[in-house]
């Protein structure tokens, strides 16, 4: 049965890394989007469009034929997976939580500072926005673990991923197999 991963975790636990491990799944990110679509990190000023965008984005890939979707988000309280568990059996998806390993806040948070430092090296384009120690203790702050209870028909801990950089891009691959997403038909 065709899935809908939902990653939980912290900024710089793992979480990108992990979905990379998978290159057959097909992931709805917002920080993707921003990063492609306005070349920064964070604005609040662009977080309707980007709302707009990644939610337009999850529908057309819950209707496509790929059988995970991935949703790269921190989905750290209770109340955020339980739109996920619906929208999974809305679309005829199990709902599957993928918890990033559990270590400690700092450990996370150098991580996430060292991501934001390599971004501003290997994407120079892109405008990068500090995160406060302060800002993230208070989104740690707001994690709890994911239970049983939440409707979810497996709960996964991910190893802590070993992220390897890609080489340089090239032209896309095409897979003739698959079928290219409808975006925003009729």
């Amino acid at each position: 049965m065709k899935q809908l991963v939902v990653l939980v975790g912290l900024p710089g636990s793992g979480k990108t890394a992990y979905q990379r491990e998978h290159p057959d799944w097909v992931v709805v990110s917002r920080s993707a989007i921003r990063q492609t679509m306005f070349r920064l990190t964070f604005d609040p000023a662009v977080e309707p469009t980007v709302d707009r965008v990644f939610h337009a984005a999850l529908i057309e890939a819950l209707d496509c034929c790929a059988e995970v979707v991935c949703v790269d988000e921190p989905n750290l309280a209770p109340a955020e997976r339980a739109g996920w568990v619906e929208v999974a059996r809305l679309s005829g998806r199990q709902p599957i939580a993928c918890v990033m390993s559990d270590e400690c806040t700092d450990s996370s948070y150098e991580s996430m500072q060292r991501n934001l430092k390599r971004l501003a090296v290997e994407q120079p384009y892109l405008r990068i926005r500090t995160f406060p120690r302060t800002a993230y203790d208070a989104l740690a702050a707001q994690y709890e673990p994911v239970a049983d209870s939440e409707g979810f028909v497996e709960i996964r801990r991910a190893p802590r991923a070993t992220l390897v950089r890609p080489a340089p891009r090239q032209a896309a691959r095409v897979h003739p197999e698959r079928e290219p997403l409808p975006l925003f038909s009729s």
